[in-house]
């Protein structure tokens, strides 16, 4: 199953699931019969919605090569347009772009990355994902020399117009800026840079063994993902006292899959985190980070900006959130509140309740229905959750179709006499206890206490829903999505009367 994931270039689960809808067949040994594999290509593969992108990524890939051809043709032309860097991007298809991390970065966020920085005629600067050269251009206008100038990019293509820019401006054909994998080729470099700066590709798709194979060679722990495998290959080749200058999704400051790269970075200076908001298309916010080669005093502070605004933070306070939660978000009144917090009696999730999402039907349309039938039973979303109660159901499912849907929580936990329901995707918590055995969908989540812990179902959707656990959810995770990770994290505080202080707080003050 592992080789047809990969031909279509999607997840070995998907592939399960097409097994299961009985697009693909086995040959009883867990491979995929080459006849059905030939009739899905033919019959199914783009015919419907769950195999589209099969081969719309062919199309794609066709696509890419046709743009490339008129980029080069371009470039062998006397006459130059500086803007060739955003129009080829421009050029390539969305999904191209997700699928390779391509997000050229905007000149203003560049600029404001970049400002204040001290260079001379000694400084050596790098982007090891250069793309068209926004970096690059913006480190010669610093007065970094065309010779100090280095850049990796994957795409020949925008490394030709890197180049062709850098010539333009300083009459310097560079060899420095090359086609090539940073992350092969910087445990090979000799060379030690002063200054890094780059927009690393976010979530770029990598076969697991070899996200494992560079997380191994530089040390990065769990963060395999490309933006953190790029942080730690940045830092082997940073000087001493180097400053290197990352633009990262806001998913890398507060997400478990991130937890090694903050530890890493955390035992360096962190000298400024800044929220730019969604500066890309269909993503979420953009966050920069400028850290120092260096280990920071006790009294270091990090220059935060969220929202446009300006605070600081002693960078030891970090230290003390969970799993190394770089909350830059809260201002440091907040902070001295959140440890006074951390430091009373609580309690956690973790290893106390057994945990399930709702039913993934692969196709809500075709099973859920808007009436009532025979032997359906009430379905519930998320957004049907509402604080201490639940709206009045508008879809039903036959149990039944059960066996088609994609994914199935244990049928023990929808049937438990008493299950907390609760909002995934949500910036706040949102909680309601179930006892009436009702099904929900995968918008929304459940647990099931264990016998051992304290509190009733219903007392602990009380405190999950009060304005206390609410600040301090958005305090130590601010996330889009309610996620179990997070939850067992999350303190819970028994004692009304921290609740009752936190309601006469002002923390604007």
């Amino acid at each position: 199953m592992t080789e047809v994931a990969a031909l279509f270039q999607v997840s070995s689960s998907t592939i399960h699931n097409w097994i299961k809808e009985g697009l693909l067949a086995l040959d009883g040994e867990r491979h995929v019969t080459a006849e059905s594999l030939l009739e899905f290509q033919s019959q199914h593969a783009g015919k419907h919605k769950l195999h589209a992108r099969a081969n719309k990524l062919q199309k794609d890939k066709h696509d890419a090569i046709e743009v490339g051809r008129a980029i080069q043709a371009e470039l062998l032309s006397d006459v130059f347009d500086d803007t060739i860097g955003m129009r080829y991007q421009s050029m390539l298809s969305e999904s191209y772009r997700n699928k390779e991390g391509i997000t050229y970065t905007p000149k203003a966020i560049i600029d404001d990355m970049t400002s204040g920085l001290e260079v001379d005629e000694a400084t050596l600067f790098l982007d090891p994902c250069c793309g068209s050269g926004n970096f690059l251009v913006r480190a010669i206008e610093m007065g970094v020399a065309p010779d100090h100038i280095y850049g990796f990019d994957t795409d020949p293509n925008a490394v030709a117009i890197a180049r062709r820019r850098i010539k333009e401006m300083t009459g310097y054909d560079t060899k420095q800026v090359v086609c090539g994998d940073f992350l092969k080729e910087g445990c090979r470099l000799k060379q030690r840079f002063d200054l890094v700066f780059t927009n690393p590709p976010w979530g770029k798709k990598l076969p697991k063994k070899e996200r494992a194979a560079y997380a191994k060679r530089y040390q990065a722990g769990s963060s395999a993902d490309t933006s953190s495998l790029f942080l730690f290959s940045i830092l082997s080749v940073l000087k001493p006292e180097g400053i290197m200058g990352l633009l990262m999704p806001e998913s890398f400051f507060k997400i478990a899959v991130y937890e090694d790269a903050r530890k890493a970075v955390l035992q360096k200076t962190i000298l400024q985190i800044k929220d730019y908001g969604k500066v890309f298309l269909n993503m979420y916010s953009a966050v920069s980070i400028l850290v120092r080669n260096s280990v920071a005093d006790d009294q270091h502070q990090v220059v935060c900006n969220c929202n446009g605004n300006d605070h600081d933070r002693f960078q030891r306070s970090f230290m003390a959130m969970p799993r190394y939660n770089l909350n830059y978000w809260t201002k440091s009144n907040e902070v001295a509140w959140l440890e006074q917090l951390m430091q009373q009696p609580h309690l956690t999730l973790k290893g106390h309740a057994s945990w399930g999402m709702g039913i993934v039907t692969g196709n809500n349309a075709e099973i859920c229905k808007r009436y009532r039938h025979v032997g359906f039973k009430p379905v519930y979303r998320g957004q049907d959750i509402l604080p201490g109660r639940l709206k009045a159901a508008s879809l039903y499912i036959d149990p039944n179709d059960f066996p088609h849907c994609h994914q199935l929580p244990p049928q023990w936990m929808f049937q438990a006499p008493e299950k907390l329901v609760y909002r995934f995707i949500s910036s706040e918590l949102v909680f309601y206890c179930d006892t009436h055995r009702r099904y929900i969908l995968n918008s929304a989540n459940m647990l099931v206490l264990n016998e051992d812990f304290p509190l009733t179902s219903r007392q602990l959707a009380r405190i999950m829903n009060s304005p206390l656990t609410n600040w301090l959810f958005k305090q130590l995770f601010n996330t889009h999505k309610v996620l179990k990770s997070d939850l067992e994290l999350l303190p819970i505080f028994t004692d009304l009367s921290l609740h009752r202080r936190f309601n006469l707080l002002d923390l604007d003050r």
